[in-house]
């Protein structure tokens, strides 16, 4: 079975152990329907001009940290850099609604995390579009899209910038536009791919704390800026401190946790 038939058979539902024990009369089948013959046809059409590449689940640099998660992406779309997630990786997310205390926190722990781990965020705007500026060459941005569709469009400068050192990452085709429903899915990947989380900004209610749901989930390290207690968008980091999360108020907190 192709990488390309692997992706479409994902994207119909079909899990690990269907994907696997899928017979060719049933693989023929599936690929007689016409909206499936277009989407192979698209995917095989990108890999020869090498628009983009794909890695399945099966393959064996597919991520391990990605691969123990209760609900591993099948497959995996990527530019650039896809080696990057061979070293020590950890994510920074935060609220769209970035502050001046989240900018400036975010900037102060990025620009000495850089140093030691590849940083991981989601290329929204506010605390992920700082972390990812401010660590150009060791940056991975996993995208609620198709890694061919830039979102938000004023990120278009920052996600060319990405490309040339770093990698962008999705595991819907290369062509999709966002959905709403991609980007709760799409935090799990940024917690899946990182030893662990740090949580910059964010309401209770928000995609951030998702991220950190998941984190918790699958047995990551939650950190968390502690922020005040008027400011909105600390209350989920607040929140995740005392609730058993690592407050942490200097970029060594974290790496002392881990070096």
């Amino acid at each position: 079975m192709t990488k390309a038939e692997i992706v479409v058979l994902a994207r119909n539902g079909f899990n690990i152990k269907q994907i696997e024990n899928i017979s060719a009369g049933e693989v023929k089948e599936i690929f007689n329907d016409s909206i499936n013959k277009s989407n192979l046809k698209r995917i095989n059409e990108g890999l020869e001009k090498k628009k983009y590449k794909v890695l399945t689940y099966w393959d064996k640099d597919y991520p391990i940290y990605l691969k123990n998660i209760w609900n591993p992406p099948l497959f995996l779309f990527y530019k650039g850099n896809f080696s990057l997630l061979q070293n020590k990786s950890l994510a920074v997310v935060g609220s769209r609604k970035i502050t001046e205390y989240g900018k400036r926190a975010t900037e102060y722990f990025v620009s000495t995390l850089k140093k030691h781990f590849v940083i991981i965020s989601g290329m929204a705007l506010g605390v992920d579009s700082v972390a990812h500026w401010n660590s150009l060459g060791s940056t991975i941005a996993v995208l609620g899209s198709g890694v061919d569709f830039c979102y938000p469009k004023s990120n278009r400068v920052l996600y060319k910038k990405i490309l040339d050192t770093g990698c962008i990452i999705s595991e819907y085709f290369p062509w999709e536009s966002p959905k709403k429903e991609y980007f709760p899915m799409r935090n799990r990947i940024i917690a899946g791919l990182s030893e662990g989380v740090l949580i910059v900004e964010g309401k209770i209610k928000s995609g951030t704390m998702i991220t950190a749901k998941y984190s918790v989930e699958f047995g990551k390290d939650v950190f968390a800026v502690p922020g005040g207690i008027f400011n909105e968008n600390s209350e989920g980091p607040n929140f995740l401190i005392k609730n058993g999360a690592i407050p942490v108020t200097t970029p060594d907190d974290i790496i002392y946790y881990y070096f």
